[in-house]
C-alpha cells in the first residue's frame, strides 16, 4: 500500500515538474520516441553473436546482412526497434532470399505482440514494410537449421 501511494505521489511530482518548466507537450513526446528507439537497440541480436555478416544502415531499421547456417539452432534479431515514430518515415523496402536445405526455419517480422511470417522455406521477394508505433522486428529462427540468407532493408 505503501509503495502505490509513493509511485502516484511520484507521479503527480513529476507532472508539477513537468509543468512548471515550460516543456511542451511535443518535446516531451520527442524525448520519449528518442528513449525507446535508443532502448530497443538492445533487443538486438549483437553483431558479435550473429551467425553471418551485417552492415548497419542508417539507424537500427536499416542495413543488410548475409549468412550461412550450419546445424545452427537460436533466433537472431536482426534489424529494428521501438518508437512512435521514424525520422526517416516508417515505410521500408525488404529485399530476401532464404534457401533452406535442412532443419527448419523461419523469417518473420514482429509487431508488437503479433508475429508475422515472411518466409519458412526457400524463398525470395521484395516487400514495403510499414512500421507501427510499436515493436517492430525482423529476425529469423532456426532448428538444427543449414541455409543461407541474405537480406537488405532500405
Amino acid at each position: 500500500m505503501f509503495l502505490k501511494k509513493y509511485r502516484i505521489f511520484a507521479v503527480l511530482a513529476l507532472c508539477l515538474i513537468l509543468s512548471c518548466t515550460g516543456c511542451s507537450k511535443d518535446l516531451i513526446l520527442d524525448g520519449y520516441n528518442n528513449l525507446l528507439h535508443f532502448t530497443s537497440q538492445f533487443a538486438l541480436t549483437p553483431k558479435k553473436n550473429l551467425q553471418g555478416e551485417k552492415t548497419e544502415g542508417s539507424d537500427t531499421y536499416t542495413g543488410s546482412y548475409t549468412a550461412n547456417y550450419e546445424n545452427f539452432s537460436g533466433t537472431e534479431y536482426l534489424f529494428g526497434g521501438t518508437g512512435l515514430i521514424r525520422e526517416k518515415g516508417n515505410d521500408l523496402t525488404v529485399t530476401y532470399k532464404l534457401t533452406a536445405d535442412s532443419g527448419s526455419v523461419r523469417l518473420y517480422q514482429t509487431r508488437g505482440t503479433d508475429e508475422q511470417l515472411i518466409a519458412d522455406t526457400s524463398a525470395s521477394d521484395t516487400y514495403i514494410l510499414s512500421l507501427t508505433s510499436q515493436d517492430n522486428y525482423i529476425a529469423i529462427e532456426c532448428d538444427d537449421f543449414c541455409g543461407s540468407l541474405q537480406i537488405s532493408i532500405k
